[in-house]
């Protein structure tokens, strides 16, 4: 499933990019303003590889990327928020390198240029099934307010489970296309404590279609396994009630004695 970040965020960004204060020229080489925040973004430049590949989160309407962060770059900002380098592709096909702040809590991000000082009117709520979203159900885990996103106490059997073992498209069981047309799982079953862990194919996923499900035998929820890329480390995400007659419900009923 393609998430798509609404772009509606664009046009504030553009419009904060060209403010006087950027637009003032500045040595960027000088002792005066080497370590100004004005010359952040362009000595970080140098910088910028130690923070992995580029991922792509936002997507115009043609689904061309213009949105992208930096995983490894993620930084604390408080108990609840942290941030992100991230990169966007303006209407002129300017690239223009920024922060993503997050706030867990709140359930709001800020995108903004290199230079340009937090503004409490710019920021916005996340919208749903966006990539925004997806980073925030990825990285809100690690934050004080992860029980808004799902990880509370009582669902943590499902989503604070060991790494599994292995790709999903790998498992040597039978691939059983379910009812509804819309994937397959394994019978490869994997048992643990008040759930049960299968692969999964799904019809609607290009890019990666196998995943890992962790689906629950007490009640309607199963968790996803997620790992944006390469450069870090796979997360569970918080549990999702499946529907009815879905594929969650079919397996449950099959192998959860």
């Amino acid at each position: 499933m393609r998430l798509l970040l609404t772009l509606v965020f664009l046009p504030l960004v553009e419009s904060i990019i060209h403010s006087p204060l950027m637009a003032k020229g500045i040595n960027c080489d000088s002792t005066v303003f080497r370590n100004h925040e004005l010359c952040k973004g362009r000595n970080s430049k140098k910088k910028s590889n130690q923070y992995g590949n580029w991922f792509p989160f936002g997507f115009d309407k043609n689904g061309n990327a213009v949105n992208f962060v930096q995983l490894l770059s993620y930084k604390k900002l408080n108990k609840n928020s942290f941030r992100l380098k991230s990169r966007f592709i303006s209407t002129t096909n300017e690239k223009i390198e920024g922060k993503l702040d997050i706030n867990c809590e709140n359930k709001d991000y800020y995108i903004r240029p290199n230079g340009v000082m937090s503004q409490s009117r710019n920021w916005a709520g996340i919208p749903k099934g966006s990539g925004v979203e997806l980073l925030s159900k990825y990285f809100c885990k690690r934050t004080k307010a992860k029980d808004k996103w799902g990880y509370t106490k009582r669902t943590s059997y499902l989503w604070d489970h060991s790494i599994p073992l292995g790709n999903p498209a790998h498992t040597s069981g039978e691939w059983v296309q379910h009812s509804d047309g819309l994937g397959w799982y394994n019978t490869e079953i994997r048992k643990a404590n008040n759930s049960i862990i299968y692969a999964y194919f799904s019809k609607s996923q290009t890019k990666n279609p196998y995943s890992w499900v962790n689906n629950s035998c007490i009640e309607n929820l199963s968790s996803i396994f997620f790992q944006p890329n390469n450069s870090v480390s796979g997360e569970w995400l918080s549990p999702r009630r499946g529907r009815v007659g879905g594929a969650s419900e079919t397996v449950r009923k099959s192998y959860c004695q």
